[in-house]
This record gives C-alpha cells, sequence and structure tokens, in this order.
C-alpha cells in the first residue's frame, strides 16, 4: 500500500461509488415501500444502514444469513473505535461533555462500568480460546482424531437427551459451532 497509494486510493473511490450506486438503486427500487411503512428515516439512510450491518457481520465473520457465529473480540474493537471517533467528534464541535474527560451522568458511569466488564469478559474469552486451541494443537499430534472425538462426545449428550425441545436442538447445534471455534487448527 505504500508503494502504490494512489492505485489504493483509486479502487477505495470505485468500492465508494460502487456501494453508494447500489443504496441509491435500491432506494428508487424499494424505497416508496419503506415510506409506505413509516419508517421514518430517508430510503437511502435504511439501505445505508443495511449495508453497514451487513458489513459489520461480516468484518465479524459472522453467519449471514442468520447472524450468529461472529467474533466478540472483532466486534468490540469496531465498537471501541467507533466510541473513540465519537469521542472526537464531539471535541471537534465542542461538546462539553467530551471536553470534560469522564461523565458524571449515571448511565454514562454505568455504561463505563459495563464496557470495562464486556472487555474484561472478552479478554477471558480470548485467552481462553487461545490456550485451548493451543492444547488442541498440541493434542492433535497425538490424536489427529481429538476433533472427532470431541464431537462425539456432544452427539452423546444429545442422544441420551429424552423428549427433544427445541432449546436441547439449540444447545447442541451451539456446543458443536464453539468446538468448531476451538478446534479449528491455527494458522
Amino acid at each position: 500500500m505504500q508503494k502504490e497509494p494512489r492505485l489504493f486510493q483509486e479502487a477505495d473511490k470505485t468500492l465508494t461509488a460502487a456501494v453508494d450506486e447500489a443504496i441509491e438503486r435500491a432506494a428508487q427500487t424499494a424505497g416508496h415501500e419503506l415510506q409506505s411503512l413509516g419508517t421514518g428515516r430517508s430510503p437511502q439512510d435504511y439501505f445505508a444502514d443495511a449495508v453497514l450491518r451487513h458489513l459489520f457481520l461480516r468484518l465479524c465473520g459472522a453467519d449471514l444469513r442468520t447472524n450468529t457465529g461472529g467474533d466478540p473480540e472483532t466486534a468490540w474493537k469496531i465498537l471501541y473505535m467507533g466510541r473513540s471517533v465519537t469521542r472526537h467528534w464531539e471535541k471537534e464541535r465542542g461538546n462539553s461533555a467530551a471536553l470534560g474527560g469522564k461523565k458524571d451522568r449515571q448511565e454514562d458511569i454505568e455504561r463505563d462500568k459495563s464496557e470495562r466488564q464486556q472487555l474484561a469478559l472478552s479478554a477471558q474469552i480470548f485467552v481462553l480460546k487461545t490456550v485451548v486451541r493451543a492444547l488442541v494443537d498440541h493434542a492433535r499430534a497425538s490424536d489427529p482424531e481429538i476433533t472427532d472425538r470431541l464431537e462425539a462426545v456432544i452427539d452423546a449428550r444429545h442422544a441420551r437427551l429424552e423428549g427433544l425441545s427445541e432449546i436441547d436442538r439449540e444447545f447442541t447445534e451451539r456446543a458443536k459451532s464453539y468446538l468448531s471455534l476451538l478446534t479449528t487448527p491455527s494458522d
């Protein structure tokens, strides 16, 4: 990128123009239907928001059909970046809350506390995932079938359940999804 910045800038302009054109085309095609539903937003804003949601899910590695399976660490990084940008824009506007540092409103204090708790949880999950992946990689050297054996444990638990409910099925699906996340060989 440093050798040919102009080429990347041109590619970015081309992409941005294509996204803008797609938003306009969608607004022209379905915008009148959205307005009849009373969304309170312009069709362009609605479709731009849809593109943003799609890109967020894609960057987080989520299944775009179900909005599941995304990487929480990536999501938190994006959200923290957004928070930093917001604070910068508040300072640009001379917003006294941003200039005063920490906010004293109860909801801001609670939000900061919640964000710190989420950050701590995200760090714990990251470390746990890293350690488990390393252990599985190490175990795979002597037991190439370890992933299959671990999945068999989940299947055996599922088979022991009587009168399977939707919750039981969802539990099994999520367990297999998390197992896959933890047993995928690290690069």
